[in-house]
C-alpha cells in the first residue's frame, strides 16, 4: 500500500525547473521540429512536471515509475520509428502527416516518459537534478557549439539579431549567457529553502558567476593562440626529432641555435599550424596548443593546417583578414602572403638568416609609430603596386603581406578586442609576361661574393647536383643556359613525379630532404620548397625559401575582403633573376592524397571585412531591413516609465491618507482610518509579523501607541457588526490620538525618511 508523502520541492522551485527545462527544449528542438512537434514537447515537459509530482506525492514505488516511464518512452520511440519508416503509413498521412505524428510520438510521448522518470526521482533525490542540469547545459552548448573556433557568425540568427540591433559583440555576450546558464543550472539543486537561505544562496551564486565572468572573459573577441615563431631553435627541432620522432609535431631537420628553425614537420605560415603544438613547416617554429604540424590541404598544395591534427583541418580558424584597395585577380588562381623567408644553409637545412646581412626586401617588423620600408630587392619597372590593408586575429611574430611589401605603415585598429594588430601594406606583384623573364641569369654581377655563396649554399651531396644535370637533359639546347628554363623544368619534375602527402614526414632522417628528394618523393609543401631549393641552387640559381599563407582564389568570396584561414599555411621556394628580383616559383604537384581545402564561408568573410572597416555591425547595417536599438530613447522610455511608476505609488500613498477625512461619515470610515494609522507605521517599517492578528499586532504596540488598540477594536466591531451601520465617532478621535502618538514615539528623521518611503503601505496586511 503506498504512503502518501510531500514532495521535496517547493511548488516555487518546480515552476522555476519547468520554465528553464522548456527553454533548453526550445533550444534543442526548435530548430529541428515542426511547430506541432514543438508544442508537443513543450506539453510533455509539463505534464512531466505535473505527473512527477502527483507520483512524488501519492508514495509511487520506484520500480513502478522507472517501469512506467521506460514504457512510455519505449512506446513512444517505437511509434515514431514506425511511423517515419512505414510507407503504407506515410501514403495514407502524407508528408506532413508521417512527419508530424512521428514528431508527437517521440516529442510527446517518449519525451515525456523519459522526464517522468527524471522528475520524480528528482522529488527522492538531489543528485538526480544532475540529470536536469545537465539538460540545461547541453541545450546551450548544442545551439551555440558553431561559433567556435572563431565563427563568429555563427549561430547565424543569433548573431544576426545582436548585430543589426547593435547588442554588442556576439562572444561577449555569449560568455554572459553561459555564466548565466551555469547559475540557472543551479536552480535544478534547490529544494525547499527558507527566503533568508534562497536570497543568500542567488547573492553567492550570482558573486561567483560575476567572477567566473571576469575569469574568464577575455580582452580578445576572438581568441586565438599565438601563431608560433618562425625563427624557433633548430636546436629544438632536433630535439624533438630524437624525442619523439615527430609524434608532437617535431620539426624536419636540426638546426643552429637560435639562427633559425629547422624544416618543420608540416608546413606553416611560418611554420605555424593551425594553432597547434608541433613544429611547423616552412619556418620549423613550434606552435602552441595542441598536438600539430603545420600543413595541409590543396590549393597550393601545402597550405593547410597541419598531419598533427585532423580536427583542425575541417575545423580552421581565421587568422587574417586582408582588404584590397584596388582590383586584384592573380593569374595563378593563388595569393601568396610571405612571412619571412629562409635563406640561409645550416648544414642539412634553410633557416632565417638573423645576421641582417642578406634578405634586406623582406620586412619581419610590424609598424607601429611610423612606416617600414623593406631594402631594394624588387624591380619597380617590372611590378605593379597594390594597396591593401592587414588585419591579424592571430598573434604572428612578424607581419605577413601580400607578395612582396615593398612598405607597411601602420593603421588604425577599428576593434581592438577583435584584430591584435592592423597595419597597410604596399605590395610589388610581378606585371610583366612571363616570356620577358627568359634569358636572364639569376645572380647579377654586382653581387658580392659573400651573397654569391649565401644564395648558393647546399648540403655537400653530390645527388643533388647529379639529379639536377639528369633532369636537365632533355633540356632544349637552345636555353641550356638559361636559369630560368633550367628552373622551371626542375619544377615540373618534382610536380610530376612528387606525391603530396602529410603522412610522410621524414623527421626519423638526418637529412630530411634528401630523405624525400632520393626516397619514396611522397611529402608536403615543407619538403618540395627545399628540395627544388637545393636543385635550383645546385644549377647555379639563387634560391631560398618563403613561408606564409597561400590562399586558393577560387575558394573565397567575389568582394574586396579576404579571409585566412589557418589551413592555408604554406611554404615555397623563390629564385633571384637579374632585373627582376625575386619570384615566387612554387611548386604544384600533380598527385596528393589530401582533399582539397574547404570553400571560406564567405558570410564570416564579409562579416570580418566589414568590422575592418570599422562597422561593428558587420556589414548589418546596410540591410534596409536592419536598424540598430534606439538605445537612448529606450533608456529615456525606462526613466519615464520608473518615473511614472513612483509618481503612482506616491499618489497611491497620499490617496490613502486624504481616504479617512474624505469617507468621514460614511461605513468605510473606520477601515480608511485603520488603513491610515497602519500606513504610517509601515513605512518606518513596524509591520505585522507572519500569523499575528491584529489585536495582539496592537497590544504589542500598546506602551508607544495606546490608541492603536482600540482603533483596532472600533474597526473589528464595525467590520463585524451589522452592515451599512454608522461608524461611531470615536473612530476620528482615535486616528487622531495615534497620530500624535505615532509623532512623539517615532524621532524626527525616522519619520521623514518614512514620509519619503513610496511602498510602505504595499505591506499593510
Amino acid at each position: 500500500m503506498t504512503r502518501a508523502r510531500q514532495p521535496s520541492e517547493a511548488v516555487e522551485v518546480q515552476a522555476v525547473k519547468a520554465a528553464t527545462l522548456l527553454a533548453a527544449t526550445w533550444l534543442i528542438i526548435g530548430r529541428l521540429a515542426t511547430p506541432a512537434g514543438t508544442a508537443s514537447a513543450f506539453a510533455a515537459v509539463l505534464l512531466a512536471f505535473v505527473a512527477g509530482a502527483l507520483a512524488a506525492r501519492r508514495g509511487l514505488r520506484p520500480v513502478a515509475a522507472l517501469t512506467l516511464g521506460a514504457l512510455i518512452c519505449g512506446v513512444g520511440w517505437i511509434a515514431s520509428s514506425v511511423v517515419r519508416d512505414s510507407y503504407p503509413l506515410a501514403s495514407t498521412l502524407g508528408v506532413e502527416g508521417s512527419v508530424i505524428t512521428s514528431e508527437l510520438a517521440l516529442f510527446g510521448v517518449a519525451l515525456f516518459g523519459a522526464l517522468f522518470v527524471v522528475r520524480y526521482f528528482a522529488h527522492r533525490s538531489r543528485l538526480v537534478s544532475v540529470l536536469e542540469a545537465g539538460v540545461i547545459v547541453f541545450s546551450v552548448i548544442f545551439t551555440f557549439a558553431s561559433h567556435r573556433d572563431c565563427r563568429l557568425n555563427q549561430p547565424r540568427d543569433f548573431v544576426d539579431q545582436v548585430l543589426e540591433l547593435g547588442l554588442g559583440d556576439p562572444p561577449t555576450l555569449l560568455i554572459a549567457m553561459g555564466v548565466a546558464i551555469m547559475l540557472l543550472a543551479l536552480v535544478m539543486f534547490m529544494r525547499r529553502p527558507s527566503a533568508a537561505k534562497a536570497v543568500l544562496s542567488m547573492v553567492v551564486a550570482v558573486g561567483v558567476g560575476i567572477g567566473v565572468y571576469l575569469l574568464i572573459e577575455d580582452d580578445r573577441v576572438c581568441s586565438i593562440e599565438e601563431i608560433n615563431e618562425l625563427a624557433d631553435s633548430g636546436d629544438r627541432d632536433q630535439e624533438a626529432q630524437a624525442s619523439d620522432g615527430g609524434e608532437d609535431g617535431a620539426g624536419e631537420g636540426g638546426g643552429d641555435g637560435e639562427e633559425g628553425a629547422g624544416e618543420g614537420g608540416g608546413d606553416g605560415g611560418g611554420g605555424q599550424g593551425d594553432g597547434g603544438d608541433g613544429q611547423g613547416g616552412g619556418g620549423g617554429g613550434r606552435s602552441k596548443g595542441d598536438d600539430q604540424r603545420g600543413d595541409g590541404g590543396e590549393g597550393p598544395r601545402g597550405g593547410g593546417s597541419g598531419s598533427g591534427d585532423r580536427d583542425r583541418d575541417r575545423n580552421p580558424q581565421p587568422v587574417a583578414v586582408v582588404t584590397f584597395h584596388d582590383d586584384y585577380e592573380s593569374k595563378e588562381g593563388i595569393l601568396y602572403f610571405r612571412q619571412q623567408v629562409q635563406s640561409k644553409f645550416n648544414l642539412t637545412h634553410l633557416t632565417v638568416d638573423a645576421s641582417g646581412d642578406y634578405d634586406g626586401d623582406v620586412i619581419d617588423v610590424f609598424p607601429v609609430d611610423a612606416p617600414v620600408e623593406a631594402g631594394y630587392g624588387q624591380n619597380p619597372d617590372v611590378h605593379d603596386n597594390l594597396p591593401t590593408s592587414v588585419y591579424l586575429l592571430a598573434d604572428h611574430p612578424q607581419p605577413i603581406g601580400l607578395g612582396h611589401p615593398s612598405v607597411m605603415r601602420p593603421a588604425d585598429n577599428p576593434n581592438p578586442r577583435m584584430f591584435v594588430a592592423a597595419y597597410e601594406v604596399s605590395s610589388r606583384l610581378l606585371s610583366v609576361d612571363a616570356s620577358r623573364l627568359l634569358g636572364r641569369r639569376s645572380i647579377p654581377e654586382a653581387w658580392t661574393e659573400a651573397q654569391r655563396e649565401h644564395y648558393l649554399a647546399m648540403p655537400d651531396d653530390p645527388r643533388y647536383g647529379a639529379l639536377a644535370d639528369i633532369i636537365l637533359r632533355d633540356l632544349d639546347p637552345r636555353f641550356g643556359d638559361d636559369d630560368l628554363m633550367k628552373a622551371l623544368v626542375l619544377k615540373q619534375w618534382l610536380e610530376k613525379n612528387g606525391y603530396y602527402t602529410l603522412k610522410e614526414t621524414h623527421t626519423d632522417s638526418d637529412d630530411p630532404t634528401a630523405s624525400f628528394l632520393f626516397g619514396s618523393l611522397r611529402g608536403y609543401c615543407v619538403h618540395f620548397a627545399h628540395a627544388a631549393a637545393f636543385l635550383f641552387r645546385s644549377q647555379g640559381i639563387a634560391a631560398r625559401v618563403a613561408v606564409g599563407y597561400g590562399v586558393d582564389t577560387r575558394r573565397r568570396g567575389g568582394g574586396s575582403n579576404l579571409l585566412i584561414m589557418g589551413n592555408m599555411a604554406h611554404a615555397w621556394p623563390e629564385i633571384h633573376l637579374e632585373g627582376i628580383g625575386w619570384v615566387t616559383f612554387d611548386v604544384y604537384p600533380e598527385r596528393s592524397d589530401e582533399p582539397p581545402q574547404q570553400i571560406v564561408d564567405q558570410a564570416l568573410e564579409s562579416m570580418l571585412g566589414e568590422m575592418a572597416r570599422d562597422d561593428d555591425s558587420g556589414g548589418r547595417r546596410a540591410d534596409p531591413a536592419a536598424a540598430p536599438l534606439p538605445w537612448r530613447a529606450i533608456l529615456w522610455a525606462l526613466l519615464f516609465i520608473a518615473l511614472g511608476a513612483v509618481a503612482a505609488l506616491y499618489l497611491v500613498k497620499l490617496a490613502r491618507r486624504l481616504a479617512p477625512r474624505l469617507s468621514r461619515g460614511r461605513p468605510s470610515h473606520h477601515r480608511w482610518a485603520l488603513r491610515a494609522a497602519l500606513d504610517r507605521l509601515a513605512d518606518v517599517g513596524i509591520l505585522r509579523g507572519r500569523g499575528e492578528t491584529r489585536e495582539r499586532f496592537a497590544q504589542r504596540l500598546a506602551e508607544q501607541l495606546p490608541s492603536l488598540a482600540p482603533l483596532t477594536m472600533a474597526h473589528l466591531r464595525a467590520a463585524l457588526g451589522r452592515p451599512g451601520a454608522e461608524p461611531g465617532p470615536e473612530t476620528a478621535d482615535l486616528l487622531g490620538r495615534v497620530r500624535a502618538e505615532y509623532r512623539a514615539a517615532v524621532p524626527l528623521r525616522r519619520r521623514l525618511l518614512g514620509a519619503l518611503n513610496p511602498i510602505g503601505w504595499w505591506f499593510v496586511r
